[in-house]
């Protein structure tokens, strides 16, 4: 049976043992046998992986400024 251990994907990312292992249970990716032996694109996925929360966008919705109603005057009549 082919495939990749977490251990030998920190050793070809550079990185510890804990972050690929959160980057991989982050991706869903269940291991092929119970020894945690992974499919090989596990490490292409798990590399391109982005931490943290996601940009803002740099412009703003295209929201109305809150406004309120404009209030009748009392003693006139609104046109219907």
């Amino acid at each position: 049976m082919e495939g990749i251990t977490i251990d030998e994907m920190c050793e070809k990312l550079v990185l510890p043992f804990k972050t690929v292992e959160g980057r991989i249970q982050r991706a869903g990716i269940k291991p092929i046998t119970k020894q945690a032996l992974y499919p090989y694109e596990t490490l292409d996925i798990i590399k391109n992986t982005v931490m943290g929360r996601p940009k803002k966008d740099a412009t703003p919705e295209t929201a109305k400024p809150k406004t309120k109603p404009a209030k009748s005057k009392p003693g006139k009549k609104a046109k219907k």
